[in-house]
């Protein structure tokens, strides 16, 4: 009775170590997906800039100096791809920032399972 209510004990301080490995490093990654959405939003807000500028210089509305239609249409596509694979990548961020709430979530539910099936069968 002693050793597997020790063994059992042993077994509950594993678990839990192991739940809480699990949730810094979703931590982490959680952190770091910010990290790289707000570098995303930076480059974004750089790129609409640049956007905004280049349009002006295609309508004619800004000096556009040495450059010629050509070259500025060339510019504007590059930023459009640009912008649209940042999108893309918006999007699979934010994806993985969905999926680790859930594990999250699961976690949680699993736990709460844990400490249910816990309790003594005259208690449930």
């Amino acid at each position: 009775s002693k050793r597997a209510l020790r063994k059992r004990r042993k077994l509950e301080k594993e678990t839990k170590q192991l739940i809480k490995q699990e949730e810094l490093k979703r931590l982490h990654k959680a952190q770091a997906v910010q990290r790289q959405l707000e570098e995303l939003e930076e480059r974004q807000r750089a790129l609409e800039i640049s956007g905004v500028e280049l349009e002006r210089e295609l309508r004619g509305e800004a000096d556009s100096g040495t450059k010629d239609e050509t070259q500025m249409l060339h510019e504007w596509f590059e930023l459009v791809l640009e912008k649209n694979k940042l999108m893309r990548y918006e999007s699979e961020l934010l994806i993985i920032a969905q999926e680790l709430e859930l594990e999250d979530h699961q976690s949680r539910l699993e736990q709460k399972l844990r400490e249910k099936m816990a309790i003594d069968g005259k208690s449930k």
